[in-house]
Formats: structure tokens, sequence, C-alpha cells
């Protein structure tokens, strides 16, 4: 393959890389704001939603370890393409499929999308090996930005086509675009220099590398962190009489300004001398902000959620940028990328839940201030 024509395949791919990045959360978020509807249609209890809050992230962490696992059967780029039609037949049943297409629905998406976003990270090596900061920090801001967008446009899309169910439908959409565009990549654009192949990628020896373990539980804590202040951080706002609105503004805002944290955190790395500093100012910042919405004034809320928002998108990029730089390979990135994101989701989602136990004492909002504080400790320390 000459210069140009590699050259041009290269831009090709950072364009569908990103975009399939952009659907990795976004058929999730579209449906948390729909809940107080699926509620009343579907009839499910509190304890019901609560479970379906969890089901995302638990099967994340179930499909991540899985696609290590299926490269060794099906090329890493062919699988992507199946894993994400899988994903659209779970758009498509959740839609319409009452309360146990909602469940199983859900489940579906999270598979498809894990499976994909685990093993694109490998693909992403192969292809740009010299510039894995910059794709990673791309890579951030559309996750966090699909993650945005699904969450503030469901409520708007729902009651413009009708219902909930056109409006969960409706998210599809993007997917299958996106699908039929890396398809498209994939089956018609076959540089030769690329070797397109299945993978060794076994996972259990990774936990005998320091480095491996050390990413694992990096991501671990920032999982665990980030849904701790997802799942009630509204609430506690709520609770200092926050009103409903602006109470819900917060974690938009804080993920909308993931976004270009994300994007210039290579930039932060080289100004502040490697990622060691800007992982201390990051997690020092979320921290900071944690405790700032938590116990400050709230008219000052707009100023804090910016601040989580810019650690949390520095702290999420250098965690994927640690992925994919640990590995030689795209073989070895995949099997890291299933082992951290599989551990990470699973256990974190676990951590997190058994944080939100102590939502139940007094001083709740605390407690939310001390786990989370604890929990960037705990990343800081592996990072």
């Amino acid at each position: 393959m000459s210069a140009e024509s590699s050259s041009h395949y290269r831009i090709h791919f950072i364009i569908i890389f990103l975009l399939v990045s952009f659907n990795l959360r976004m058929s999730f978020s579209a449906a948390d704001p729909l809940l107080v509807f699926l509620m009343r249609d579907l009839g499910l209890s509190v304890s019901s939603s609560g479970l379906f809050g969890l089901l995302p992230i638990m099967a994340l962490g179930i499909a991540a370890p899985l696609g290590a696992i299926l490269t060794r059967h099906i090329r890493p780029r062919l699988l992507i393409i199946y894993a994400l039609l899988f994903s659209c037949s779970g758009v498509l049943w959740r839609s319409y499929g009452g309360i146990i297409g909602l469940f199983g629905g859900t489940v579906v998406i999270g598979l498809g999308l894990g499976i994909a976003g685990a093993v694109i990270l490998g693909v992403g090596k192969q292809v740009l090996p010299d510039r894995q900061s910059e794709l990673m920090s791309a890579y951030t801001a559309c996750v966090s930005l699909g993650t945005a967008v699904g969450a503030g446009a469901a409520a708007p899309m729902a009651l413009l086509l009708g219902g909930w169910q056109h409006g969960l439908l409706f998210w599809g959409l993007p997917l299958l675009i996106a699908t039929v565009l890396w398809a498209e990549l994939v089956l018609r654009v076959r540089p030769t220099h690329l070797k397109q192949s299945t993978l060794k990628t076994p996972m259990l020896p990774l936990l005998k590398q320091q480095k491996a373990r050390m990413v694992t539980l990096f991501y671990l804590f920032r999982v665990a962190g980030a849904w701790l202040l997802i799942v009630w951080l509204s609430a506690l706002l709520r609770d200092r009489g926050m009103p409903l609105v602006e109470a819900g503004l917060v974690l938009s805002v804080a993920t909308a300004f993931q976004i270009p944290a994300a994007l210039l955190s290579g930039i932060f790395s080289r100004w502040l001398g490697g990622l060691n500093r800007l992982m201390t100012i990051a997690i020092l910042c979320s921290v900071a902000a944690c405790w700032g919405l938590l116990e400050a004034p709230l008219q000052v809320w707009l100023f804090f959620a910016i601040m989580l928002g810019t650690g949390l998108g520095c702290i999420f990029s250098v965690g994927m940028t640690l992925i994919v730089e640990s590995e030689a390979d795209e073989a070895g990135t995949v099997a890291l990328s299933g082992l951290a994101q599989g551990i990470g989701f699973t256990c974190g989602g676990i951590l997190s839940w058994i944080g939100g136990l102590s939502m139940q004492c007094q001083h709740r909002d605390l407690w939310l201030g001390c786990i989370y504080s604890l929990f960037g400790h705990c990343v800081k320390k592996v990072a």
C-alpha cells in the first residue's frame, strides 16, 4: 500500500472509529431519563428500577473479557460488526418487549457494546500505534459526548416521537449507521500492511504482571467512584434543597466538561511533566469538586460541576491510555482491555453498590464524600 493510500485509510479509520465510540454508551444513557415513564407503564418497583440501573455496568463487565475470548475465534474487526448488530437487536427488543424486553434488551445492548468497546481498542492500537494518547483522548471525548447526548435528548425525543418505546428505538438508528460504516471499512477496505486474523488473548497470565494488575485496579476504583456519584449525587443535592431541574443538570454539565478535558489531557500531561502529575491534579480536582457540591453554598454549583467534569475527563482519558500503552501489540491490548474493563466494571459496580449502602445512614452526604475520597486515593496509589 502506498503512503498516500495508507494515509487515506488512517483518516477514514479515525472518523469511523470515533463514530463507533460515540455510540458505545448513548443507547444506555438514553434509558435512564425515561425511567419515570417506564415505572408508570411497566409497573416497575423502586427495587426493580435500582436493578435496571445496575444492569448496564454489569453487562459491560461481563462483555469485556468475553470480547477478548471471542477474538481467538473471530477476527477483531469482524467481531465488532457482529457485536454492534447484536446491540441493535437489543435496542429493538428493549423498546417493544415489555418488561422482559426492557431487562433482556438492556443486557443484550450491554453485551454487544461492551464487546465492541473492548476489542476496538486493540484495533486502534494496530492501525495507529504512534498516536495512542491522542486517539484515546478523542475516544474518551466521543464516549462522553455520546453519553451526554443520549441523556439530554432522550426525553425530548420520546415526546417528539409519541412515547418512550419509539423514543428508545430511535437510538438504534445512529448505532445502525455506525455499524454499516464500520462494516464498509472492514469488508471493502483491506490494507495489506495490517494483519487481520484471530488473536491469542490469554488474560490470566496478565495477573502475574504488576503493571497489568495496577491498570486493572485503576479501572476498578475509577468505575466505583464515578458510578457512586452517578447514582447518588443528584439525590443528595435534592436533600440540600436544590431544585429538581438544577440537580439533574449537575451531572449533565460535569459530563459535558469531560469532553474538552479528555481532548486536552495529552496537552495537560506535557505541560505538567507527565501522566503522574496530571493524575494527582485531576484526582484532587474531582475530590474537591465532590465536597464542594456536597457542602459549599448551592449558588456555586456550576463552578464545582465544571471542576468535577474536568477532573473526571482527565482521569478517564488517562485510564484508556494506560490500557493501550501498557501492551506492545493488538492481542495484548485486547487481553488487557478485557481484563481491566471486565474486573473494573463488575467489581467497581459492586463496590459502588456497597458504598451506596451508607446512604441509609445519617449524614449520608459526609459518607459519600469520604467514600469518594477513598476511591480517589486508591486510584492515585495504583496509577
